[in-house]
């Protein structure tokens, strides 16, 4: 059974214009009964018709619309700034196929060193001289350098995925300088692990620039202040 409160709810919704919580022929239907919500509603529309024709203190000026000073004044520099976000995510796309290409050609190479390794003879048997384990080894990092080569051609199709990468290559630079400092310290270090590092350096700082591109400065920017917000 429905009260006084929620009626007048309704009644109070209805000269809003909002949704009211009862229908109207149930509102209508208690008012014909019930002297006290004629009452209340009889005052709330006075009082609305009231307020509909106060005049403003000011004489009834409205104040000035600066709607469009606002956007004016704000959309130059928001121009500027998509402008240099689309141009410089376009530059890292680009290098990102660029060094996708060069990880391809890395990789096709090590399969023909692979298959270099293992010669079949016309009889369909390997030679005594092949070496199985180099050749795998050559297999294994041609693998690593197509399948990365795949991932730089997918974020430069969809940035937005770059999140997902820029950690793996970021990890396997770390450790791969790791072992070239190592190198450098025995006096083993050779010349493809120092292409290898420079070119994995090249990746990873091309995604990093797609992902400040993608995403925009003002991220890195809120990061950066999250981090060196001090506890409440």
């Amino acid at each position: 059974m429905i009260d006084h409160d929620q009626v007048q709810a309704a009644l109070s919704a209805r000269l809003d214009g909002e949704p009211s919580p009862l229908d109207d022929d149930v509102v209508d239907a208690h008012l014909t009964g019930c002297a006290q919500c004629r009452q209340f509603q009889e005052e709330a529309v006075a009082l609305s018709r009231r307020l509909r024709f106060i005049e403003p203190a000011d004489g009834g000026m409205a104040p000035p619309d600066l709607s469009e000073l606002i956007i004016a004044g704000v959309e130059p520099e928001w121009r500027r700034t998509a402008n240099s976000r689309m141009v410089g995510l376009a530059v890292s796309r680009i290098l990102l196929i660029v060094a996708g290409l060069i990880w391809v050609v890395w990789g096709v190479q090590l399969l023909g060193d692979a298959g270099g390794l293992t010669p079949v003879s016309d009889d369909g048997v390997v030679a005594l001289d092949s070496d199985p384990r180099t050749a795998s080894l050559l297999v294994d990092a041609a693998a690593f350098r197509l399948s990365l080569a795949l991932g730089l051609f997918t974020i430069a199709w969809k940035p937005r995925l770059v999140s997902g990468l820029v950690t793996v290559v970021a990890a396997l630079w770390t450790f791969m300088f790791g072992f070239v400092v190592r190198d450098l310290v025995l006096d083993t270090v050779a010349g493809p692990q120092l292409v290898g590092l420079g070119l994995l350096l090249f990746t990873a700082v091309g995604m990093v620039w797609t992902w400040l591109n993608h995403h925009g400065y003002v991220t890195l920017r809120a990061v950066w202040r999250e981090l060196a917000a001090k506890p409440v």
